[in-house]
């Protein structure tokens, strides 16, 4: 279990407006801020330090094997939605949760470096990708920029919730219409694949399995396994019922195969899971009263933070709780 560092709040930031809110016909609760509320979680690229998006504008990046913390960002951000590690750990990069741009901070120092200004709709997606390093975020459309100087490199309106295949070869994104895979190499679009469903949303892409995982909002609750090869859903991957999502596009959702065991992990509906694609068997963890988890790069650890219940609660119950992957699966009889 990873802990935040003790620190004083002088200034909460506003509660939401309103419990509910309206979205697409459907309604949702919203949620308050906390100190100990964290809305996203991120891995680097060799899965050694771990990065949290917090509220109260907070970053926490913790060293993953001393289990100790490396630095505190005090972003500036009223609450901090997404967060990404460069591919060398050398920076970290943070959305706001709601509008607002994108800031990068050096680690572990905390120095800010850079601000880049991506208007005010909600970003949905922030990562890095590497060969060359290049940060990749997605608002109503995609866009490619350098994070050095914050140039432009491409731009893909129109096409949303962009994923990076394992590899770091193929950019997928998805239209109106169409789900679209691109080339990292020179972002020229390679072929497109058609949507199953109005809802559709990418969350994982593997080209060496020649598959990939979409989330069904139509449904809310199914991560659906479809082939590369045409979009279609695998016919030999049984899933099972997962936990509900609370929003129709849960962006801190992810679901992601383990290169070693072929298993799935993810995150929907405040509860961490592992499933077996064989025989469909699911694990389940408790309710975390959280909207994020991550799997490191390589599939050994997969992370899950834990809120309180209420402010008034005991805070050091609330954190990041890590497992390894291969034990997981083994406690919950899936190996």
């Amino acid at each position: 279990m990873l802990h935040d560092v003790k620190h004083k709040v002088d200034e909460p930031p506003p509660p939401a407006t309103g419990k509910y809110q309206i979205q697409e016909g459907r309604v949702f609760v919203r949620v308050d801020p906390t100190p100990t509320r964290i809305n996203s979680l991120a891995f680097s690229k060799d899965g050694k330090l771990l990065a949290a998006a917090k509220d109260y504008g907070r970053i926490v990046v913790w060293d993953v094997t001393s289990k100790s913390v490396l630095c505190v960002i005090d972003t500036g951000f009223t609450r901090v939605g997404l967060v990404a590690i460069s591919p060398d750990s050398h920076f970290v990069a943070a959305t706001q949760l709601i509008g607002g741009g994108i800031r990068i901070w050096q680690v572990p120092d905390g120095k800010q470096v850079s601000s880049i200004d991506a208007g005010n709709p909600v970003i949905s997606r922030l990562f890095y990708a590497s060969n060359p390093d290049r940060l990749i975020f997605s608002t109503l459309g995609t866009y490619v920029l350098d994070p050095a100087s914050g140039a432009h490199i491409a731009e893909f309106p129109g096409e949303r919730m962009p994923v990076l295949s394992t590899d770091g070869s193929t950019l997928m994104t998805e239209s109106n219409s169409e789900v679209v895979l691109r080339r990292v190499s020179d972002w020229k679009q390679q072929r497109t694949l058609p949507r199953l469903t109005p809802y559709e949303w990418p969350v994982f892409m593997d080209t060496a399995r020649g598959l990939f995982l979409f989330g069904d909002g139509t449904d809310s609750h199914l991560f659906v396994v479809a082939r590369l090869s045409d979009g279609q859903i695998s016919p030999h991957v049984k899933l099972a019922n997962l936990p509900k999502s609370t929003a129709l596009y849960e962006t801190s959702a992810f679901a992601a195969i383990d290169p070693h065991s072929g298993l799935l992990f993810g995150h929907s509906g405040d509860q961490l899971w592992a499933l077996d694609p064989k025989t469909g068997h699911t694990c389940l963890s408790k309710n975390l009263l959280s909207v994020s988890g991550a799997i490191s790069p390589d599939g050994s650890f997969l992370a899950g933070a834990e809120d309180s219940p209420t402010p008034t609660e005991d805070q050091n119950a609330a954190g990041v709780a890590i497992w390894k992957t291969d034990g997981l699966a083994k406690a919950c009889h899936l190996q």
